[in-house]
């Protein structure tokens, strides 16, 4: 244990000199190494890489060294002496270094584990020895604990050997297959989740281009509610401009002649811009197009009732203005329609020309007394199928809330 205690300090001197034994040109340890006449020292290979460069074919400069920049004379590396000492002393360490480390113990720093403790089995330190932990407990050397260990381990070895390895291996194999077939369950049901919601975000993709094509079919709806009565007075304001503007133009003339041509078109302008009809309702108020239409009412549907959700055109009707009438208009509408199927019976010739004039107002606004029956009669076809659909519900709510025991109640009064 002295022999061993004092190798482990003598490690920790050398350690402390590999410093002084490192070569300052390729920092490692000293190989052949030659000294200058500075008493510095560097390997043999080092200097003969230096002393190329101070070859010269007509003579021979000194060489300088590369720590105190001494000059030396030379004449190459083999001329310069082997420093003895040196070359010893890196041997030595060397062989030393080979050896291996003493292990210090972990609770006393720096302590080395010299001593064998045959209690427990591990080797401690000198200060460890001294604690409860290891009191009464056996010690020995590390050389009698290694003969005995040495044989401890060739009975360990063959009970390792002879471990049950054969059970291990088949149930390690059923434990993978297990695990293969587990992971390929995982991965079908994965598939499984993976094709269904593929499946219902093209469902949804597919009802949310329904429903913006049906309201791209809305926008169509309201353009031709509007666009025929606006280009019309837009066409009316556009010709008020032009018949003002000619008036402005002729308003200064002085010839007769031109001014009554002028004040003739202008007169004609003036009686077609009278003779515009405005439209029927000022304020043609769309209303609702799409009726009892609520992205919320979505929020209940389950998912496989995507398909069940409704587009514009199936939860309300197109309607483009209030589809009640007044007596009056009902009036005029029945008279135009009858005007307008039994005038072709009657002949120019057989109608006085005061009635002619008559008649003229009401067949003007037959177009649009026509279009408020269409309008009208759609509205009354919703409305009768939302009726019929209500009356439907009803029934069905009605029967389901009645059991047969109620049924025969009510039939036989309960006898």
């Amino acid at each position: 244990m002295i022999a061993l205690h004092c190798a482990s300090q003598q490690l920790g001197s050398m350690e402390q000199l590999e410093e002084e034994l490192t070569c300052p040109i390729c920092c490692g340890l000293f190989e052949d190494p030659r000294v200058l006449l500075c008493s510095h020292s560097f390997c043999k290979k080092c200097l003969e890489g230096l002393l190329e460069g101070y070859r010269s074919p007509a003579f021979r400069t000194p060489f300088k060294c590369p720590t105190c920049r001494k000059e030396t004379p030379h004449n190459g590396p083999n001329s310069l002496q082997i420093n003895y000492s040196l070359r010893g002393i890196v041997e030595k360490f060397s062989r030393i270094k080979v050896l291996p480390k003493m292990s210090v113990c972990k609770q006393h720093c720096g302590q080395p584990l010299n001593i064998f403790c045959a209690t427990d089995l591990k080797l401690i330190c000198g200060f460890c020895a001294t604690t409860d932990d290891h009191r009464g407990h056996k010690f020995s050397s590390l050389e009698d604990a290694y003969e005995r260990e040495k044989a401890a381990f060739e009975e360990l070895r063959s009970g390792a050997e002879s471990w049950q390895s054969a059970d291990i291996l088949s149930c390690l194999e059923t434990l993978q297959a297990s695990k293969k077939k587990a992971l390929q369950s995982v991965s079908k049901d994965a598939e499984k989740v993976a094709d269904y919601f593929d499946k219902l975000i093209g469902s949804l993709e597919c009802k949310k281009s329904e429903i913006l094509s049906d309201f791209e079919t809305l926008k169509l709806v309201v353009m031709q509610a509007y666009d025929p009565e606006i280009a019309k007075l837009s066409a009316a304001l556009e010709d008020q401009r032009r018949a003002l503007s000619i008036a402005e133009s002729f308003r200064s003339v002085s010839d007769p002649l031109c001014f009554l041509q002028q004040m003739q078109e202008f007169r004609e302008k003036l009686g077609f811009l009278k003779e515009t009809p405005l439209p029927s309702r000022k304020d043609m108020d769309v209303g609702p197009l799409v009726r009892n239409f609520d992205v919320k009412k979505w929020d209940s549907l389950r998912l496989r009732e995507v398909d069940k959700i409704s587009v514009p055109h199936e939860s309300g009707a197109y309607r483009t203005g209030d589809s009640r009438m007044t007596a009056p208009r009902w009036m005029k509408v029945f008279f135009s329609l009858s005007l307008l199927l039994f005038l072709p019976l009657l002949l120019p010739h057989s109608l006085p020309a005061d009635m002619t004039s008559k008649i003229e107002p009401f067949l003007s606004h037959t177009g649009v007394y026509l279009r408020e029956m269409t309008d009208m009669c759609t509205s009354l076809m919703v409305a009768g199928q939302e009726g019929i659909g209500r009356l439907i519900d009803s029934t069905v709510h009605f029967i389901g809330s009645y059991t047969l025991e109620d049924v025969f109640d009510a039939i036989f009064g309960g006898t």
